[in-house]
């Protein structure tokens, strides 16, 4: 394969090379991988969010491969959603609906410090904590009631979606109850089942753990040693490298919202000539890595903006997985159906404004686009076909 490497082992595994490809072909100016690129690179992949509480961590690199384990372990591992005994510290439920009541710090007995839901008209009268769960979010869920004797309520019922609440009976003492429920909603239901007025429950510890979640991505780290770091701080607009604990492999942004896209600060200097080596699939009405709807573009994005695009940029040619195509969106989204390798071959316009990489569609109709690799080198004298073939030998292509 061209001398690409020195081969240790197997073919599509980067632990068996003595040097990767920055080692190879050094100097890209950025360089954004889920497997490192660099063997003496000592900082992480990317920085991801876990979606339901926020907490960041770092995923970086085993044996040069993406560290998908402590990924999975970081979305999977059992975190408090809600713990509360209703002594008045927060979280404490939503606003009461259907004509209920919510006074804390109540005692029952023998407890002390529970919530007490009282009914002040006929019907079903119920409560809700909002924020909890999410479409396909597993929980766990526990917590204490108690319904008194001489209560014509019945029955209280719990859960985030109304037709998998469950039923819960026992009267006259405190009842512990714990059961699993793949969340459909994004609030947890309190429902009194046959009340009336004056009818009340006491609900007390409860706590809602939630066993998986996605990981989006708030920072795509540079292994060029450049420091141009991709990020992405509003959280509705990261793309998915983790879905329901999964790692996906690959970053996915499939996102209904303007500039939804991982970018960095690296100027493009006019005049400058670059080869772009993209890793990834366009999917939907997307336009792989392109500015806006009427450009035919697909190696770089503007600032994320959808103003003026990279248009009049000259010798601009495209490579898919090593054969060339035509400068046509048609041709390049037919490509990249399948997980594919775009090289891009370009010069950047004289007089034109200054433009920062931005990985993504930058208009939402067309923005549905996964990555794995995005690497761009300031010339256009680093060997193509070698550094295509090895990238394409790494992933299969």
């Amino acid at each position: 394969m061209l001398g690409l490497r020195n081969e240790i082992t197997s073919f599509n595994n980067v632990s068996s090379y003595i040097d990767l490809l920055l080692n190879i072909y050094p100097d890209a100016e950025v360089a954004y991988s889920l497997d490192k690129l660099d063997k003496d690179y000592e900082g992480s992949a990317v920085r991801v969010r876990r979606s339901t509480d926020n907490q960041e961590q770092d995923i970086g690199f085993v044996s040069n491969l993406f560290d998908f384990t402590s990924l999975e372990e970081f979305v999977n591992e059992n975190y408090v959603q809600i713990q509360s005994d209703y002594s008045g510290e927060s979280p404490s439920p939503s606003a009461a609906k259907s004509g209920l009541t919510l006074d804390s710090n109540q005692s029952v007995g023998g407890v002390e410090d529970a919530l007490k839901a009282t009914s002040t008209i006929d019907g079903t009268p119920y409560f809700y904590m909002a924020q909890i769960g999410g479409s396909g979010v597993e929980l766990n869920i526990s917590f204490d009631y108690y319904i008194p004797e001489e209560q014509e309520l019945n029955i209280i019922r719990c859960g985030v979606a109304a037709a998998s609440e469950q039923d819960f009976s026992v009267r006259g003492e405190w009842t512990s109850v714990e059961f699993n429920q793949t969340s459909t909603q994004t609030f947890l239901i309190f429902r009194g089942r046959n009340a009336i007025i004056g009818d009340v429950f006491y609900i007390k510890n409860l706590v809602v753990t939630q066993t998986s979640a996605d990981a989006l991505v708030t920072t795509w780290y540079d292994q060029s040693g450049n420091g141009v770091n991709a990020t992405q701080s509003t959280a509705s607009k990261q793309g998915k490298i983790a879905v329901q604990g999964t790692y996906l492999g690959y970053i996915e942004n499939e996102n209904t919202q303007a500039n939804a896209n991982l970018r960095s600060s690296y100027p493009y200097v006019a005049g400058q000539r670059f080869t772009s080596f993209i890793v990834g699939q366009q999917f939907g009405s997307a336009v792989f890595g392109g500015t806006n709807s009427g450009s035919v573009y697909y190696g770089v994005a503007e600032d994320g903006s959808a103003g003026t695009s990279i248009n009049g940029i000259d010798n601009l040619s495209y490579f898919g997985n090593g054969v060339s195509v035509a400068d046509s969106r048609e041709d390049v989204a037919s490509l990249m159906v399948n997980m594919a390798l775009l090289t891009t071959l370009a010069q950047r316009p004289e007089g034109s404004a200054t433009q920062t990489l931005a990985m993504g569609y930058t208009v939402y109709t067309y923005n549905s686009c996964r990555f794995k690799e995005y690497i761009i080198y300031n010339n256009q004298s680093v060997d193509r076909e070698e550094v295509e073939a090895y990238i394409m030998e790494h992933y299969n292509l």
